[in-house]
């Protein structure tokens, strides 16, 4: 995560939809509710920031009109299928002509005789074709996955962002996985930022979390992997599709997945591959293949679904398992409780997982790029000296996390706080003259990469905490000594005064943490809100208190 512009992160984003639906279709859309009011909760819900606005029309007439004159407002335009006169193939056609970039989805209640039409006419210009499902889980699926689709090649190839591909031709299939699947990658992305150190972090974190591709046939999914394929963490594919976009399903492939997966496994034979498929005799032949399986007909679905996903493509805590027993032996929730894993996990783990390349999916799965590359690049195999390779394991964790924590105002957290923290703050209040300037000092120290830019040498600034005054505020109030400020009392009787009162509790337990994490003399310093400067000295004006 260093030296790369997060910022450049999913640019492009999806603002404003046109929504063309009849009242009847709108009503069934909203359910007794305001589609954009669900859309933002469910943002919420799932930590996600700005939720689109919508516009409603509601024929493909009136949408036209709109078009002509406010065309480029919309980022998407999601039509229902029985919307007016002018049908919906044609409306598509004349609507690319007028924002012939922004992309057009079908969305229909799922009909044998209305998907036997649909399979027939010319969908050359619409982008995409869901099955609406009575769930706004969709709707938000829709979005990321056009957003992922409008990012991709900028963020995959230039900044390392990982992949994930559903190969399905099915609409009532993808329609139903891709929410779960959205709804599995948001959790894994706010797991992944509990341990970020501050609010950049986090928000760096979350714009790094993997993209979801759906490929519809033989070729789309071909071409996805040909250019991402550096940058997977998996893929889940059905047995049998269409070769070429636009082909009949009448000409479906029964094998086309099994010979996907063939090639994919021959070129990178340790990528997670699942296949599904209605037909419980596939399971042998993916378990010939050495991929997993899960049957699309099984009522527990989504259940098989979402436990191979975290289990293969590295979501959620690293667990390790005992190979005879398949119980836990140890979990790792981030990178400092991974480091002490790595070291004391067995040979045979530590060579099963870098062997198969798990530890930098895990890494990759948490938005950790260069720390993810620099797992990957190390080759491990039988003759492999693994008591070198963990301590070069060990020592790239904790340089990692050394860096990580390098130009940062850490929040302190009593659960999280660990050796690779050097700066943090306590409390949403100032920090203070002499704190803001080692704050600056260790933002010099990244910005100028002086940590490591010596041999043997590392430069830092002292492990600090800062107390911010919310918690001297705080102290004044619940002691009562408000009196104190405007009082006459001298410095001594002031002193007596605070020494015989008593420190909020959660600051009390948050120094325990700390000192339990400082192993060196400790400088107890106050300080004023503003810093010395040259016309308003105020140096020695307050007490430091050394503990050995």
């Amino acid at each position: 995560m260093f030296g790369q512009d997060y910022t450049r992160l999913m640019t492009r984003k999806i603002r404003s939809i046109l929504l063309i639906c009849n009242n009847y279709d709108s009503f069934s859309l909203e359910e007794d509710g305001h589609i954009e009011g669900q859309i933002s909760q469910d943002y919420a819900e799932l930590n996600l920031s700005n939720p689109p606005s919508i516009d409603r029309v509601e024929s493909t007439m009136e949408a036209l009109e709109l078009l002509k004159h406010q065309g480029d407002r919309y980022d998407l335009i999601i039509t229902m299928f029985n919307v007016g006169k002018l049908d919906v193939f044609e409306f598509a056609r004349l609507a690319k002509v007028i924002v012939p970039h922004t992309p057009i989805v079908l969305l229909s209640s799922y009909s044998k005789v209305i998907y036997n039409h649909i399979a027939k006419q010319d969908k050359t210009d619409i982008d995409y074709v869901f099955s609406w499902n009575n769930s706004t889980d969709l709707i938000i699926a829709i979005i990321k996955l056009l957003e992922d689709k409008m990012n991709a090649e900028h963020d995959v190839l230039e900044m390392g962002v990982r992949t994930i591909m559903l190969v399905e031709d099915s609409v009532r299939y993808y329609s139903a996985y891709l929410p779960i699947l959205y709804k599995l990658v948001l959790r894994q992305n706010n797991e992944a930022v509990r341990d970020a150190l501050n609010d950049e972090q986090q928000f760096m974190r979350k714009r790094a979390r993997p993209k979801i591709m759906l490929a519809t046939c033989y070729d789309e999914a071909v071409e996805l992997y040909q250019k991402y394929k550096s940058n997977m963490l998996g893929i889940i594919s059905d047995v049998g599709f269409i070769i070429h976009k636009g082909d009949a399903r009448a000409t479906e492939v029964i094998d086309a997945g099994i010979n996907l997966c063939r090639m994919i496994k021959a070129e990178n034979p340790t990528l997670p591959y699942l296949l599904q498929s209605s037909q419980e005799s596939m399971r042998s032949v993916a378990e010939d293949l050495g991929v997993g399986f899960v049957r699309k007909t099984s009522k527990t679905l989504i259940h098989e679904l979402s436990k191979y996903i975290s289990r293969e493509f590295a979501f959620g805590d690293f667990i390790v398992t005992d190979p005879l027993t398949g119980q836990e032996t140890a979990r790792a929730r981030n990178l400092y409780e991974f480091e002490k894993l790595i070291s004391t996990m067995s040979d045979e783990s530590l060579r099963y997982f870098a062997g198969k390349n798990y530890i930098s999916r895990w890494l990759y799965s948490r938005g950790l790029f260069s720390i993810g590359d620099s797992f990957r690049n190390v080759s491990v195999n039988d003759d492999s000296d693994l008591s070198e390779i963990r301590k070069l394991n060990l020592r790239m964790l904790h340089d990692y996390r050394m860096r990580q924590g390098l130009g940062v105002v850490a929040r302190f957290d009593p659960a999280t706080y660990n050796d690779a923290i050097w700066f943090s703050r306590l409390g949403d209040g100032s920090l203070g003259g002499k704190a803001r300037g080692l704050a600056f000092l260790n933002h010099i120290l990244a910005k100028y990469d002086l940590y490591g830019k010596w041999e043997d040498v590392r430069v830092l600034v002292p492990r600090t905490l800062v107390i911010t005054t919310e918690y001297f505020d705080r102290f004044i109030l619940e002691n009562g000594l408000q009196y104190v400020i405007n009082s006459d009392l001298g410095d001594t009787e002031i002193l007596s005064e605070f020494v015989a009162s008593t420190l909020p509790a959660e600051l009390t337990d948050a120094l325990r943490v700390f000192i339990r994490n400082v192993r060196r003399p400790l400088a107890v310093r106050s300080s004023s809100i503003l810093e010395d400067s040259y016309y308003q000295p105020f140096a020695g004006v307050y007490s430091t208190y050394m503990i050995p």
